[in-house]
C-alpha cells in the first residue's frame, strides 16, 4: 500500500493537486478524511494533535483492512501527513516528530504501508499573491489568519525547517497542475520500486527536462526509497 502525502503552506496547491489526482482516478484522502472529536481541551493542544495522528493512522489501517488485497495494488494521495500535527500543536509540537517518524517506519515494516511525503514549495511572493487571490474567492479563510503575511511566513518557515523530513520537494511555481501531477508521478515511478505497476497514465508523464522548469528534490525522509533499492525493500 502506497500513500503519497502532499504537504506545504496554504495556497501551495495541495487541494488542487489532490483534485487533479482524484479526477485521474486515484484514491484521495482529503482533509475530511477524519473528523476530530470535541472535548474540553483546545483542538490544537499536544494531546489533541496526538489523537489526530493516531486517528489518521487508524483510519489508514482500517481502509487497508476493508480493501483487502486490493489495498496493496492501490496508490493513495493524502492532503497533508501526520507531520502537520507538529505545526498545529500550539505547544511542544516538536515532541511529535520522532514519534511520527518511528510510527511511519513501523507501518512500512509491519503493515507494508509505505508513506511518502511531498513538500510543495512556492516562491514567497508568488505564494502570497495566490493566497490573496484565494481570499477573494474564499473570504472565510480569514478566520484561519490566512490574510496575514506573518502567518504565511511562519508556515513556510516550519516547512523549510523540516526540509530533511520530506521525501520529495517540488517547486510549484509557473507550471500547470497537469504537468505538476505527471512530473511527480514520473519521479515516484523512477524512485519507488513497484510504483509504476499501479500508476495510472505514468507512461504519459513528460520528461522532467521538457516543458516549464520544474525542480524535484529527493529527500531522505522516513519513506525514502532509492532507485537502486531491491524490490523486497519497497511496496509491491
Amino acid at each position: 500500500m502506497i500513500v503519497v502525502c502532499l504537504e506545504g503552506c496554504h495556497g501551495s496547491g495541495k487541494s488542487r493537486l489532490s483534485e487533479q489526482f482524484r479526477s485521474a482516478g486515484y484514491e484521495v484522502l482529503d482533509e475530511g478524511f477524519l473528523d476530530m472529536p470535541s472535548f474540553s481541551l483546545h483542538p490544537q493542544c499536544l494531546v489533541m494533535e496526538s489523537i489526530w495522528v493516531s486517528n489518521w493512522i487508524q483510519r489508514l489501517l482500517q481502509k487497508q483492512k476493508d480493501m483487502g488485497k486490493a489495498a496493496s495494488r492501490t496508490i493513495f494521495f493524502a492532503d497533508r501527513s501526520p507531520y502537520s500535527a507538529i505545526f498545529y500543536a500550539k505547544q511542544n509540537g516538536h515532541l511529535l516528530h520522532p514519534l511520527i517518524k518511528a510510527q511511519l517506519a513501523e507501518l512500512k515494516v509491519l503493515a507494508d504501508v509505505h508513506i511518502f511525503t511531498v513538500y510543495l514549495k512556492v516562491d514567497r511572493e508568488l505564494l502570497w499573491s495566490r493566497i490573496q487571490q484565494r481570499l477573494k474567492e474564499e473570504p472565510h479563510r480569514r478566520n484561519y489568519d490566512e490574510h496575514r503575511r506573518e502567518w504565511m511566513e511562519t508556515t513556510v518557515a516550519f516547512y523549510e525547517r523540516l526540509s530533511k523530513t520530506w521525501d520529495f520537494e517540488i517547486h510549484n511555481n509557473e507550471i500547470t497542475l497537469e504537468e505538476l501531477g505527471k512530473a511527480l508521478l514520473s519521479q515516484l515511478a523512477s524512485r519507488v520500486s513497484g510504483f509504476q505497476h499501479y500508476c495510472k497514465d505514468v507512461s504519459d508523464a513528460p520528461r522532467l527536462s521538457s516543458g516549464p522548469a520544474l525542480e524535484i528534490v529527493v529527500g531522505s525522509g522516513c519513506g525514502a526509497v532509492s532507485s537502486s533499492a531491491s524490490p523486497k525493500s519497497a511496496a509491491t
